[in-house]
């Protein structure tokens, strides 16, 4: 059986929200999700409070969540937007990957980092060097990675351009990042089995969907050689920077339900605690979204 691993994103779900969530849910959330069997948790990131308000409590909230993660095979990641996030993660020995945007858009990568993909591409090689003294994973996000919606150019030789940058430059892992749900059923499977054929490091897909088209992304994407996938509770979430509308992540609970419906594919995840963990989700962010 072949195992795929799901990755928890509760930042992704709470970056965009206008109204803050006290720290003390947020670390309640994070502790129902640690009893899941997760293969990894996006806890949180460590960028501009001004850009984004959600995670102005960066420092408290994984200040408060490192007995959490001491219980826990689960590993945690943060986001980690630019050099001085990376120090500032630093301040957390017990994180055990931090992860980069670097985008497949210009447009993006100056919306999302204010920086154009030159600058960019410099940055992450700092981040590595940081990534590398302090004995962290550096996964690297191709965000737009299935496509674009600012009317730039788009096809698969930029994807692959940006790999060998973001490979060269020192990733750990890629994860193809859908970041304003571009990504159709063909561009998952043509895409993953481009990655498939020439990553030369591990690699996931952070999908973002429609409620109804996650089960379907699902299995094209493990049809065509995945076994890394993001989710978020109930799809929760979106990035703020993308557009105006956020397009939501790719529920967990349709990801293990298409999972479970596939021969020869398995997850490790306690099912009477993801439902405790649903119910946590309602709670924390029902009625914000």
């Amino acid at each position: 059986m072949t195992k795929i691993a799901v990755v928890e994103c509760p930042r992704d779900a709470w970056q965009g929200l206008k109204d803050f969530i006290p720290t003390k849910e947020k670390v309640s959330h994070i502790k129902s999700l640690a009893k899941c069997g997760f293969h990894t948790i996006d806890a949180g990131s460590f960028v501009s409070p001004r850009a984004m308000p959600q995670m102005a409590d960066a420092k408290e909230l994984f200040g408060a969540i490192e007995s959490i993660r001491c219980e826990t095979e689960t590993k945690f990641l943060s986001i980690i937007a630019s050099e001085g996030g990376a120090k500032r993660a630093s301040e957390f020995d017990f994180i055990d990957a931090w992860g980069y945007p670097f985008s497949v858009s210009e447009e993006f990568q100056l919306r999302n980092s204010r920086k154009n993909i030159q600058n960019g591409l410099e940055d992450l090689k700092r981040v590595k060097e940081i990534a590398d003294k302090q004995g962290v994973e550096l996964v690297v996000y191709l965000s737009m990675a299935f496509g674009n919606p600012y009317g730039e150019q788009y096809h698969h030789d930029i994807v692959y351009e940006r790999l060998v940058m973001a490979q060269d430059a020192g990733a750990d892992l890629i994860s193809l990042s859908d970041t304003t749900g571009e990504g159709t059923t063909e561009k998952v499977i043509e895409l993953c089995r481009m990655m498939s054929k020439v990553a030369s490091v591990p690699w996931g897909a952070h999908m973002h969907s429609t409620y109804d088209d996650a089960m379907i992304k699902t299995k094209a994407a493990i049809s065509a050689g995945c076994t890394r996938i993001d989710t978020a509770l109930k799809g929760f979430g979106g990035c703020p920077f993308a557009s105006n509308a956020l397009i939501g992540n790719m529920p967990t609970e349709k990801v293990l339900t298409a999972i479970e419906g596939l021969e020869g594919y398995t997850h490790q995840l306690d099912p009477l605690e993801i439902e405790s963990a649903y119910n946590s989700a309602l709670n924390v962010f029902g009625g914000k979204h």
